[in-house]
């Protein structure tokens, strides 16, 4: 199952990169269809779900690393 979940979270990096993108949270409701019927074989995530989500504040990944919520500064000191 961990193996099921490293191919899928590489992957998944793969088509954000190809769709354009540094980080999956920079994908809108619009960006992604889903097959919902034979009717209407395709709709967005948007009009599939009826919301859209809110815009994720996204700079870059260095960002991201750089956070101490995140555990990247891993060498720095935590004062109790």
């Amino acid at each position: 199952m961990a193996q099921y979940f490293k191919n899928f979270r590489k992957e998944f990096l793969e088509i954000t990169h190809a769709a354009g993108y540094e980080h999956p949270c920079q994908f809108t409701m619009d960006d992604v269809q889903v097959n919902v019927d034979d009717d209407e074989l395709h709709r967005t995530l948007r009009s599939s779900y009826g919301y859209n989500k809110n815009p994720v504040p996204f700079g870059n990944m260095q960002e991201l690393y750089d956070c101490e919520y995140l555990g990247g500064n891993i060498s720095q000191k935590v004062s109790v």
